[in-house]
């Protein structure tokens, strides 16, 4: 190889280095960081649920469904009398920042034993108004809870409660 393009190779590696080092050269950006603190939601009961009066008169059992509006239906099996008493959907009011969105997460299910300790029904099926997801409008809107309690049959008469269930609220 001739000593002037023995040059010209040497002379253009030496710039193409200098050119890859120029390629690499580093560069910074900045960024900001926030953070927003929102209050914590809270549910304060309003009424408790009441399934109220009923009166089974089949061997089979049946089940009475009481619905978030506070109405009440049954499978047959179960009589429920015009004069039932207090029907209510359990009530919560849920309290938290602005206009944010919420999911609601209900039981399963609940157990409610006789006044004797005896027997028990199950409620479940646990159902909501607004189901599944709600918007607070003000910081505020209001979860009526109803289910579905399955009564056995020849069920031991008299009064059923269960202990305190839970419905839980998390921001979105």
């Amino acid at each position: 190889m001739k000593k002037s393009t023995r040059n010209k190779l040497i002379a253009t590696a030496i710039l193409m280095t200098g050119f890859i080092s120029i390629s690499f050269a580093q560069s910074t950006a900045t960024a900001t960081a926030t953070a927003t603190i929102m209050s914590p939601e809270s549910i304060p009961k309003n009424p408790a649920m009441r399934f109220s009066n009923g009166a089974v008169h089949t061997a089979t059992g049946c089940t009475v469904l009481l619905a978030p509006a506070g109405t009440r239906t049954s499978t047959s099996g179960v009589t429920l009398p015009a004069t039932a008493g207090t029907v209510t959907a359990a009530s919560f009011t849920v309290n938290g920042n602005g206009t944010s969105t919420y999911a609601i997460t209900l039981p399963t299910t609940v157990t409610l034993t006789h006044s004797g300790g005896v027997q028990t029904m199950a409620a479940s099926s646990f159902t909501s108004n607004p189901s599944g997801t709600g918007t607070l409008s003000a910081g505020t809107q209001n979860i009526a809870v109803g289910a579905t309690l399955t009564v056995a049959a020849a069920q031991l008469a008299g009064v059923y409660t269960s202990g305190n269930f839970n419905v839980t609220v998390n921001y979105n």
